[in-house]
């Protein structure tokens, strides 16, 4: 379980892209603030259908608040087969797709159900909605029909209720306009319903309101921002997590752009306001006609270790990450990130099985509490370090005076509770007593030689080592010295033993800089001098991997195999056009010798 937030966390867009080969396939992205979207699974259908017409447009997705599962729900259509929109709207499937699933990754085989009345010409854009007052969904769509008194066929919206998606009761007319209507959503608030609908007279949105689902339940309200804008559809509204905000995103069809998102905050008041091109991201491929679901953090864990790029290992923002093995499992200690000036003051602790899924073991320290008496914020940069069957933590923090400080806490289980000391371990006062040339004390790494002997390494602008006692809670004062031979040196230096060789590594510019890089070298000592070789982690413009660095390497236990943990700016790029360096996420991937023995650079 990852466990961010008991709230909703971030959201996930089922949609299709087009008539192009596949286009009409069920496809997923995925949001963290509802607004900057990230294509999943490499930009390729998560879900196919190879049933009825072989395709499906418009997937909507909706949770069912009593058996915790999702139901997704699509029309059967497949415009690129040829046939043309004369034949789909006269003489379409009456059936819906639908696929099951309990967790949002592993999802049944998709299985149709007829829904459409008889002489129905088609049945599009099927959604759901949860009626709290008689327990079922209520399912609702388009169809093309003609009664006895008309003339022609008109799309009008029909409805029907089912529990499990597979048995449904009657369909019956639900919206009938003048013209023809289609692209109907709903959602609940506050003990009503809004109905949102393209209106095919004007080519607008509509909007309803209603104290129940009953089909005349609803009443007109009044959006003139709506109402101005033209040559839309397709309407779909969520809402923000964590404010009181909605967002109404639509389709421009007309002008062929894709989804165009508005917000408002008064679903009654009907004031929407259009944001303009920069303060939104759609991702690498257009969006049509889907659904968005607000989905937890667990949720969003699941979807980024399943379809994910295959780097980023946790949903949300973290940086500066220190990986583990203790036992059976891996744990990431990260710093807490999107705090402007990196004013963030807790630590978290994750925990995995497999380096995919991840454990939110809740917060282990905070600095703004009476956790850590010596600190009042600037939680960055801790590293963990076991010993005679207890953790060791170590981390940053400022003291009242401004500088920053090393601390260290100590727990009997890795994700703690981890108890602080009262005074910090390492301070510049201390590397300004010593003569040790130092930036700023922050940036913990421990290293054990083979003999148990532990050494922390740390250090900004200049990097430093000392032995640590036995008892891991205090420093040796006269083995502390600064390294010398980092070139570029900038921050979080940290150190590996393999074959007789110190294998260093450490990150230069800064965390802000998109060039923000780890550079290797190797030394005979522990002590240095080290010998530079080349950088292993630099951005990748290619896949929008920037501010690569401040990393962790963990061997695993008993084996030449291993893996780095690092954080990288925030994707979509768009989502923080300024302060992108403390707004980051944790990327693991892994890193191998090559066969001179040497560290090969992290492929990205």
């Amino acid at each position: 379980m990852l466990s961010l937030d008991e709230n909703d966390f971030g959201y996930l867009l089922v949609h299709f892209i087009g008539e192009q080969p596949d286009g009409e396939q069920v496809y997923f992205s995925y949001s963290e603030d509802g607004l900057h979207w990230k294509d999943l699974n490499a930009g390729l259908p998560v879900l196919r259908s190879e049933l009825g017409e072989r395709g499906v447009r418009d997937p909507f997705l909706v949770r069912s608040p009593k058996e915790a599962k999702f139901y997704l729900i699509a029309t059967d259509l497949r415009i690129a087969n040829g046939k043309g929109w004369g034949a789909a709207v006269e003489a379409g499937s009456r059936d819906i797709v639908v696929w099951e699933s309990a967790d949002l990754v592993h999802w049944s085989s998709p299985w149709a159900v007829t829904v459409g009345v008889p002489g129905a010409g088609c049945v599009w854009a099927p959604e759901a909605v949860y009626d709290e007052a008689s327990g079922d969904f209520l399912v609702f769509w388009a169809s093309s029909t003609r009664e006895p008194h008309e003339q022609e066929r008109k799309h009008k919206i029909y409805s029907a209720r089912t529990k499990d998606f597979r048995s449904f009761t009657a369909p019956e007319k639900y919206i009938e306009r003048d013209n023809h209507i289609i692209d109907t959503t709903i959602i609940a608030h506050n003990g009503a319903y809004y109905r949102f609908s393209k209106d095919e007279t004007t080519k607008t949105i509509r909007v309803e309101k209603g104290a129940s689902l009953a089909k005349d339940a609803f009443a007109p309200l009044r959006v003139p921002a709506l109402e101005q804008l033209f040559g839309v559809e397709g309407p779909q509204i969520y809402k923000l997590n964590g404010r009181e905000e909605w967002c109404l995103i639509v389709d421009r069809f007309a002008e062929g752009k894709g989804y165009l998102p508005l917000l408002t905050s008064d679903l009654d008041g009907g004031e929407f306001r259009m944001l303009p091109d920069e303060a939104f991201d759609l991702g690498r491929t257009k969006k049509r006609h889907g659904g968005v679901l607000p989905i937890t953090a667990e949720e969003c864990g699941r979807l980024l270790a399943a379809f994910g790029d295959g780097h980023q290992a946790l949903p949300g923002q973290f940086a500066d990450p220190d990986l583990a093995k203790f036992g059976d499992r891996y744990y990431l200690y990260p710093t807490t990130d999107g705090f402007e000036g990196w004013s963030g003051t807790r630590f978290r602790a994750f925990s995995s099985a497999d380096l995919r899924h991840w454990k939110d073991e809740g917060v282990i320290l905070d600095l703004a509490s009476d956790d850590v008496p010596w600190a009042v914020g600037s939680a960055w940069a801790p590293a963990i370090a076991a010993k005679d069957g207890k953790y060791f933590y170590y981390f940053c923090g400022k003291q009242p005076n401004g500088e920053s400080a090393i601390g260290v806490a100590i727990a009997e289980r890795p994700a703690g509770p981890f108890r602080a000391m009262p005074k910090p371990l390492i301070t510049m006062d201390q590397t300004r007593r010593l003569g040790i040339a130092m930036g700023q004390t922050i940036d913990p790494s421990v290293f054990f030689e083979e003999d148990g002997t532990a050494y922390l390494l740390f250090g900004n602008g200049h990097a430093a080592i000392v032995q640590l006692a036995e008892d891991m809670l205090c420093v040796k004062e006269e083995t502390m010295k600064n390294l010398a031979g980092l070139h570029d040196f900038r921050e979080a230096v940290a150190v590996l033993k393999r074959g007789g060789l110190y294998h260093f590594t450490w990150s230069c510019d800064d965390t802000g800089s998109e060039n923000y890089h780890v550079n290797y070298g190797t030394a005979e000592h522990l002590y240095g001098p080290v010998t530079y070789l080349y950088p292993i982690l630099t951005k990748c413009e290619e896949k929008d991997m920037l501010g690569t660095g401040h990393h962790s390497i963990l061997r695993e236990p008993g084996a030449d195999t291993y893996w780095i943990a690092y954080h990288r700016f925030v994707t979509p790029l768009t989502r923080f056009p300024e302060g992108k360096g403390y707004h980051r996420e944790i990327c693991v991937d892994p890193l191998a010798f090559g066969e001179d023995g040497l560290l090969q650079p992290v492929r990205l």
